[in-house]
Protein backbone atom coordinates (compact mmCIF):
# COMPACT_ATOMS: atom_id res chain seq x y z
CA UNK A 1 0.00 0.00 0.00
CA UNK A 2 1.38 3.41 -1.01
CA UNK A 3 0.33 6.44 1.07
CA UNK A 4 1.32 10.07 0.54
CA UNK A 5 2.33 11.95 3.69
CA UNK A 6 4.37 15.10 4.23
CA UNK A 7 5.21 15.23 0.48
CA UNK A 8 6.66 11.68 0.48
CA UNK A 9 5.12 8.43 -0.78
CA UNK A 10 5.39 5.76 1.94
CA UNK A 11 5.31 2.02 1.61
CA UNK A 12 2.85 0.76 4.24
CA UNK A 13 1.12 -2.43 5.32
CA UNK A 14 -2.18 -2.60 7.19
CA UNK A 15 -3.12 -5.91 8.81
CA UNK A 16 -5.52 -7.18 11.45
CA UNK A 17 -9.27 -7.00 12.09
CA UNK A 18 -11.21 -3.93 11.02
CA UNK A 19 -12.69 -2.06 13.96
CA UNK A 20 -9.96 -3.15 16.37
CA UNK A 21 -7.72 -0.65 18.15
CA UNK A 22 -4.85 0.59 15.99
CA UNK A 23 -1.17 -0.10 16.61
CA UNK A 24 1.53 1.77 14.65
CA UNK A 25 5.00 0.21 14.31
CA UNK A 26 8.03 2.39 13.54
CA UNK A 27 11.41 0.80 12.78
CA UNK A 28 14.98 1.93 13.38
CA UNK A 29 17.58 3.51 11.14
CA UNK A 30 18.82 1.17 8.37
CA UNK A 31 16.02 -1.37 8.88
CA UNK A 32 12.54 -1.55 7.37
CA UNK A 33 8.99 -2.66 8.17
CA UNK A 34 9.90 -6.36 7.89
CA UNK A 35 11.71 -6.11 11.23
CA UNK A 36 8.21 -6.17 12.73
CA UNK A 37 7.14 -9.49 11.18
CA UNK A 38 7.09 -11.38 14.49
CA UNK A 39 5.36 -8.64 16.48
CA UNK A 40 2.78 -8.13 13.74
CA UNK A 41 1.91 -11.82 13.85
CA UNK A 42 1.41 -11.58 17.61
CA UNK A 43 -0.68 -8.41 17.38
CA UNK A 44 -3.03 -9.03 14.47
CA UNK A 45 -5.45 -11.42 16.21
CA UNK A 46 -6.58 -8.47 18.37
CA UNK A 47 -5.19 -5.24 16.88
CA UNK A 48 -5.27 -3.39 13.57
CA UNK A 49 -1.60 -2.87 12.70
CA UNK A 50 -0.04 -0.14 10.55
CA UNK A 51 3.65 -0.55 9.78
CA UNK A 52 5.57 1.59 7.35
CA UNK A 53 8.98 2.07 5.80
CA UNK A 54 10.37 5.37 7.08
CA UNK A 55 11.44 7.99 4.56
CA UNK A 56 14.57 6.81 2.77
CA UNK A 57 14.09 3.20 3.89
CA UNK A 58 12.73 0.02 2.34
CA UNK A 59 10.36 0.87 -0.50
CA UNK A 60 9.58 4.43 0.62
CA UNK A 61 10.87 7.46 -1.30
CA UNK A 62 14.24 8.88 -0.26
CA UNK A 63 14.36 12.68 -0.59
CA UNK A 64 17.86 14.10 -0.68
CA UNK A 65 19.04 16.42 2.10
CA UNK A 66 19.02 16.46 5.88
CA UNK A 67 15.95 15.33 7.80
CA UNK A 68 14.79 16.35 11.29
CA UNK A 69 12.95 14.46 14.00
CA UNK A 70 10.06 16.91 13.64
CA UNK A 71 9.87 15.83 9.99
CA UNK A 72 9.84 12.12 10.92
CA UNK A 73 7.10 12.76 13.48
CA UNK A 74 5.07 14.71 10.91
CA UNK A 75 5.37 11.73 8.55
CA UNK A 76 3.50 9.55 11.05
CA UNK A 77 0.83 12.17 11.71
CA UNK A 78 0.26 12.40 7.97
CA UNK A 79 -0.14 8.62 7.71
CA UNK A 80 -2.66 8.66 10.56
CA UNK A 81 -4.59 11.43 8.82
CA UNK A 82 -4.52 9.65 5.45
CA UNK A 83 -5.95 6.46 6.99
CA UNK A 84 -8.42 8.42 9.15
CA UNK A 85 -6.90 7.03 12.35
CA UNK A 86 -7.90 9.33 15.21
CA UNK A 87 -5.56 7.74 17.76
CA UNK A 88 -3.39 4.65 18.05
CA UNK A 89 -1.04 2.70 20.23
CA UNK A 90 2.56 3.14 19.08
CA UNK A 91 5.70 1.02 19.21
CA UNK A 92 9.02 2.32 17.95
CA UNK A 93 12.55 0.97 18.14
CA UNK A 94 15.71 3.10 18.08
CA UNK A 95 14.90 5.91 15.59
CA UNK A 96 11.27 4.79 15.79
CA UNK A 97 11.40 5.22 19.56
CA UNK A 98 12.55 8.79 19.11
CA UNK A 99 9.60 9.35 16.79
CA UNK A 100 7.34 7.91 19.49
CA UNK A 101 8.67 10.37 22.04
CA UNK A 102 8.00 13.22 19.64
CA UNK A 103 4.43 12.03 19.10
CA UNK A 104 3.77 11.64 22.83
CA UNK A 105 5.15 15.14 23.49
CA UNK A 106 3.82 17.14 20.56
CA UNK A 107 0.76 15.13 19.43
CA UNK A 108 -0.48 13.43 22.61
CA UNK A 109 -4.09 13.36 21.39
CA UNK A 110 -3.08 10.93 18.66
CA UNK A 111 -1.43 8.43 21.03
CA UNK A 112 -3.14 5.90 23.31
CA UNK A 113 0.08 4.35 24.61
CA UNK A 114 3.69 4.15 23.46
CA UNK A 115 6.40 1.51 23.69
CA UNK A 116 9.83 3.14 23.34
CA UNK A 117 12.38 0.42 22.66
CA UNK A 118 16.19 0.44 22.44
CA UNK A 119 16.12 4.18 22.00
CA UNK A 120 17.63 7.38 23.36
CA UNK A 121 16.09 10.59 24.67
CA UNK A 122 18.91 13.09 24.36
CA UNK A 123 22.20 13.58 22.56
CA UNK A 124 25.80 13.97 23.66
CA UNK A 125 28.67 15.48 21.68
CA UNK A 126 30.05 11.99 21.00
CA UNK A 127 26.63 10.69 19.91
CA UNK A 128 26.08 13.58 17.49
CA UNK A 129 29.62 13.37 16.12
CA UNK A 130 29.20 9.65 15.53
CA UNK A 131 26.13 10.19 13.35
CA UNK A 132 27.81 12.90 11.31
CA UNK A 133 30.79 10.60 10.80
CA UNK A 134 28.64 7.67 9.67
CA UNK A 135 26.75 9.92 7.27
CA UNK A 136 30.08 11.07 5.83
CA UNK A 137 31.17 7.44 5.40
CA UNK A 138 27.98 6.62 3.48
CA UNK A 139 28.27 9.70 1.28
CA UNK A 140 31.80 8.62 0.38
CA UNK A 141 31.47 4.83 0.12
CA UNK A 142 27.76 4.06 -0.13
CA UNK A 143 25.68 2.07 2.34
CA UNK A 144 28.12 -0.86 2.23
CA UNK A 145 30.64 1.30 4.10
CA UNK A 146 28.72 0.97 7.36
CA UNK A 147 27.27 -2.56 7.14
CA UNK A 148 29.89 -4.40 9.21
CA UNK A 149 30.28 -1.71 11.87
CA UNK A 150 26.49 -1.45 12.23
CA UNK A 151 26.10 -5.21 12.70
CA UNK A 152 28.80 -5.15 15.38
CA UNK A 153 27.14 -2.24 17.19
CA UNK A 154 23.71 -3.89 17.05
CA UNK A 155 24.57 -7.46 18.05
CA UNK A 156 24.69 -9.13 21.44
CA UNK A 157 27.76 -11.19 22.28
CA UNK A 158 28.09 -14.25 20.05
CA UNK A 159 25.04 -13.49 17.89
CA UNK A 160 26.84 -14.21 14.61
CA UNK A 161 27.74 -17.72 15.83
CA UNK A 162 24.50 -18.35 17.68
CA UNK A 163 22.08 -17.04 15.06
CA UNK A 164 23.78 -16.32 11.71
CA UNK A 165 20.31 -16.18 10.12
CA UNK A 166 19.46 -13.10 12.20
CA UNK A 167 22.72 -11.39 11.25
CA UNK A 168 22.05 -12.05 7.57
CA UNK A 169 18.51 -10.68 7.94
CA UNK A 170 19.89 -7.48 9.45
CA UNK A 171 22.50 -7.18 6.69
CA UNK A 172 19.79 -7.37 4.03
CA UNK A 173 17.82 -4.56 5.65
CA UNK A 174 20.86 -2.32 5.98
CA UNK A 175 21.84 -2.88 2.34
CA UNK A 176 18.31 -2.04 1.18
CA UNK A 177 18.49 1.39 2.83
CA UNK A 178 18.95 4.34 0.48
CA UNK A 179 22.18 6.28 1.10
CA UNK A 180 20.16 9.51 0.99
CA UNK A 181 17.71 8.06 3.49
CA UNK A 182 20.44 6.89 5.82
CA UNK A 183 22.28 10.21 5.75
CA UNK A 184 19.11 12.27 6.11
CA UNK A 185 17.94 10.25 9.13
CA UNK A 186 21.42 10.16 10.69
CA UNK A 187 21.43 13.96 10.81
CA UNK A 188 17.95 13.90 12.37
CA UNK A 189 19.20 11.57 15.12
CA UNK A 190 22.21 13.81 15.75
CA UNK A 191 19.79 16.56 16.81
CA UNK A 192 17.88 14.47 19.36
CA UNK A 193 16.79 16.63 22.31
CA UNK A 194 13.74 15.27 24.15
CA UNK A 195 15.30 14.53 27.53
CA UNK A 196 14.35 17.78 29.27
CA UNK A 197 10.69 17.34 28.24
CA UNK A 198 9.97 13.71 29.12
CA UNK A 199 8.25 14.68 32.37
CA UNK A 200 5.48 16.24 30.26
CA UNK A 201 4.33 12.82 29.00
CA UNK A 202 1.13 11.59 30.62
CA UNK A 203 0.40 8.54 28.47
CA UNK A 204 0.89 4.87 29.40
CA UNK A 205 4.50 4.16 28.41
CA UNK A 206 6.81 1.17 28.20
CA UNK A 207 10.55 1.70 28.04
CA UNK A 208 12.27 -1.47 26.85
CA UNK A 209 15.93 -2.29 26.26
CA UNK A 210 18.20 -5.18 25.41
CA UNK A 211 20.70 -5.92 28.18
CA UNK A 212 23.55 -5.79 25.63
CA UNK A 213 22.36 -2.77 23.67
CA UNK A 214 25.46 -0.77 22.71
CA UNK A 215 23.55 1.69 20.50
CA UNK A 216 21.20 2.82 23.27
CA UNK A 217 22.62 1.51 26.56
CA UNK A 218 20.15 0.31 29.23
CA UNK A 219 21.01 3.08 31.70
CA UNK A 220 19.60 5.65 29.28
CA UNK A 221 16.37 3.66 29.06
CA UNK A 222 16.17 3.58 32.84
CA UNK A 223 16.55 7.37 32.86
CA UNK A 224 13.58 7.70 30.50
CA UNK A 225 11.53 5.38 32.69
CA UNK A 226 12.36 7.41 35.79
CA UNK A 227 11.38 10.64 34.02
CA UNK A 228 7.89 9.47 33.00
CA UNK A 229 5.53 8.91 35.92
CA UNK A 230 3.78 5.55 35.92
CA UNK A 231 5.83 4.13 33.06
CA UNK A 232 7.06 0.55 32.79
CA UNK A 233 10.63 -0.66 32.34
CA UNK A 234 11.68 -3.99 30.81
CA UNK A 235 15.22 -5.23 30.16
CA UNK A 236 15.57 -8.28 27.93
CA UNK A 237 18.58 -10.49 28.60
CA UNK A 238 20.92 -11.62 25.81
CA UNK A 239 19.57 -9.00 23.42
CA UNK A 240 21.37 -6.23 21.60
CA UNK A 241 20.05 -3.11 19.89
CA UNK A 242 17.49 -4.86 17.65
CA UNK A 243 15.98 -6.69 20.60
CA UNK A 244 12.70 -7.53 18.89
CA UNK A 245 14.54 -9.61 16.27
CA UNK A 246 16.99 -11.24 18.70
CA UNK A 247 14.42 -12.08 21.39
CA UNK A 248 10.95 -11.80 19.81
CA UNK A 249 9.02 -13.78 22.42
CA UNK A 250 10.17 -11.64 25.35
CA UNK A 251 9.78 -8.44 23.32
CA UNK A 252 6.28 -9.28 22.11
CA UNK A 253 5.16 -10.29 25.60
CA UNK A 254 6.22 -6.96 27.08
CA UNK A 255 4.52 -4.90 24.37
CA UNK A 256 1.29 -6.92 24.43
CA UNK A 257 1.15 -6.70 28.23
CA UNK A 258 1.06 -2.91 28.05
CA UNK A 259 -1.49 -2.84 25.23
CA UNK A 260 -3.83 -5.37 26.81
CA UNK A 261 -3.70 -3.64 30.21
CA UNK A 262 -4.46 -0.24 28.65
CA UNK A 263 -7.30 -1.68 26.59
CA UNK A 264 -8.77 -3.48 29.61
CA UNK A 265 -8.63 -0.31 31.70
CA UNK A 266 -10.40 1.64 28.95
CA UNK A 267 -13.19 -0.95 28.76
CA UNK A 268 -13.62 -0.93 32.53
CA UNK A 269 -13.92 2.85 32.44
CA UNK A 270 -16.55 2.67 29.69
CA UNK A 271 -18.74 0.22 31.65
CA UNK A 272 -18.71 2.11 34.93
CA UNK A 273 -22.13 3.56 35.82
Amino acid sequence: MQIKSNSVTFNCRVEGPEGASWMVLSHGLATDLTMWDELTEALTPRYRVLRYDARGHGDTEAPAGDYTLDMLVADVVGLLDALKIDKAHFCGLSMGGMVGQGLALDHPRRIISASICDSRHTTTPAFSTGWHQRAAEVRKGGIEAIVDSTITRWSSEGLSERRPDIVERLRRMIRKTSPDGYCGCAIALAGLNYGHRLGEIAKPMLFLTGSEDHGAPPEGTREMHRAVAGSRFVEITQAGHISNVEQPEAFNSAVLSLLDDVEAAAKTKETRP
